[in-house]
């Protein structure tokens, strides 16, 4: 027991004299800590702080890390609720990021007109503190009462430059009449991330940074900035001019590029258009002149017919060489017909009956005076391979008149009708001869007559109707589907 108690004894003597002296160490610190209006004070007016140079301790909590600032030296604020002041070291010895509570030892100085802190040595608290940034509203107007604060807020762009140690641009709250610098140095770490080229007068951003005095371009005068910490601190409000500048010279120069695209493909289809059409034309003189050269071939083969049937006393003989007559001139008048016309597939229709009817009608020379012509025609167009087949039917029709309705009259009459009737035409050939025997039946004749009318009407898928006028005579109609 004595032998505890005796060493007992020293032990606890020193350990009441350590915590003696650490409280008289703690108070001592206490009364020597400097104040940032103490450090700021300049009593003789002289534009310089009255401490500058002489050592002080000053404590606060960062509001910025350490290695940020500066590329090669320790650079960052501390502060309190209100203000605020910057510190700086050739040294980093212990890491600090924002919310470490320092006690840092050193001399006051003046740097370009920011009064900092440079520290010989600091002791870092990692208690962590929670900073909440002052409104810039509440700062605008008076910064030099709140220097190295952490502020935010947003503001429009009314400025925008750079001077010969880093970029910035001056916002202007839209509350505020007052308007401060938002900036960056080009010591920052990360100075080149910081991209103030998309940033135009007029552009709405949100700013966070530390409030700050630094003005190496004109000494004497205070100028306030509010310096970022890191690319996050800077955010735009909306969509920056640049990027709208951006996307309105895209879209001309993407409508210019469609609008160049759009000109050649023209001048493309314009230059193959005109080969085309030159092909076409050529071909088209062509096919005319195919044309025309059949309606020669078939008048040739009509004129020779003609020749033959006057050397020739048969009778019959000659009625079969001039009704092959009629029917080579009906052809050849279509061939002629295509040669005249605008379009090598399609023919009037109307004219190219009363062509047809009036030649036929020459033809038969002793019925000139004898026999009168009625026409009653829509326009109508069809397709070149319905009109061959319209008009041999109607030779076979008109011939047929000529040769047995007006032989025994003097006052003969042949009507031809040509109607539209929505999606039909409707053909029809009259005369006022004696008409037809009682037991005519077009669909079960023998003759070669009877037999082509059936043919050319099954070509044009045409419905025939045969009939007496009450005035005598005969009438035959065809109802066929307009192909054009």
């Amino acid at each position: 027991m004595n032998f505890k108690a005796e060493k007992l004894f020293p032990l606890t003597t020193l350990l009441l004299l350590f915590l003696l002296s650490s409280t008289l160490f703690a108070q001592s610190v206490s009364d020597s800590i400097s104040t940032y209006d103490q450090i700021r004070a300049d009593g003789n007016g002289d534009g310089q702080p009255d401490l500058l140079g002489e050592k002080v301790i000053t404590t606060g909590i960062a509001n910025s890390p350490s290695g940020l600032f500066h590329e090669q030296y320790l650079q960052l604020f501390i502060q309190d609720d209100s203000s605020g002041i910057s510190i700086f070291s050739y040294n980093i010895d212990d890491p600090i990021v924002p919310g470490d509570s320092l006690m840092v030892w050193g001399a006051v100085d003046s740097y370009n007109g920011l009064i900092e802190v440079q520290a010989d040595s600091y002791r870092v608290y990692q208690n962590r503190s929670t900073l909440r940034p002052l409104h810039l509203t509440d700062i605008i107007a008076n910064p030099a009462d709140y220097l190295g604060v952490l502020a935010k807020g947003d503001g429009v762009i009314t400025d925008k430059g750079s001077t010969y140690n880093g970029k910035y641009v001056i916002i202007s709250p839209e509350t505020s009449p007052d308007s401060i610098m938002v900036y960056v140095s080009n010591f920052h770490v990360r100075f080149s991330e910081f991209n103030f080229d998309v940033l135009s007068v007029g552009d709405k951003i949100a700013a966070e940074g530390v409030i700050t005095e630094y003005n190496p371009e004109f000494p004497g005068q205070k100028n306030y900035k509010l310096f970022l910490r890191t690319p996050d601190d800077l955010n735009y409000i909306g969509l920056p001019s640049y990027y709208v500048s951006l996307i309105i010279w895209s879209v001309l120069a993407l409508a210019a590029i469609l609008f160049g695209i759009y000109l050649f493909m023209r001048y493309r289809v314009e230059t193959k258009t005109k080969d085309i059409q030159l092909s076409l034309d050529q071909k088209e003189m062509l096919l005319k002149e195919v044309h025309h050269r059949v309606k020669n071939s078939l008048s040739i083969v009509s004129g020779l017919i003609e020749m033959q049937s006057l050397s020739t006393e048969n009778e019959e003989a000659n009625r079969i060489l001039q009704t092959s007559q009629t029917r080579i001139q009906s052809i050849a008048l279509i061939h002629d017909k295509l040669y005249k016309s605008d379009s090598l597939s399609d023919i009037k229709l109307d004219v190219y009956l009363k062509d047809l009817v009036e030649s036929l009608h020459n033809t038969f020379t002793e019925l000139n005076n004898r026999v009168s012509l009625q026409f009653e025609m829509d326009s109508v167009e069809i397709d070149s391979k319905s009109v061959i087949y319209c008009g041999l039917l109607v030779n076979e029709l008109v011939v047929n008149s000529f040769k047995h309705a007006f032989k025994n009259r003097a006052d003969g009459e042949l009507t031809v009708k040509l109607k539209k009737d929505g999606n039909n035409i409707i053909l029809t050939v009259t005369d006022n001869g004696p008409g037809l025997p009682d037991t005519f039946n077009p669909k079960n004749q023998d003759g070669l007559g009877s037999m082509l009318i059936n043919t050319f009407a099954a070509n044009l898928e045409a419905e025939m109707t045969v009939s007496e006028p009450n005035r005598g005579g005969a009438s035959f109609t065809f109802t066929f589907p307009h192909k054009s």
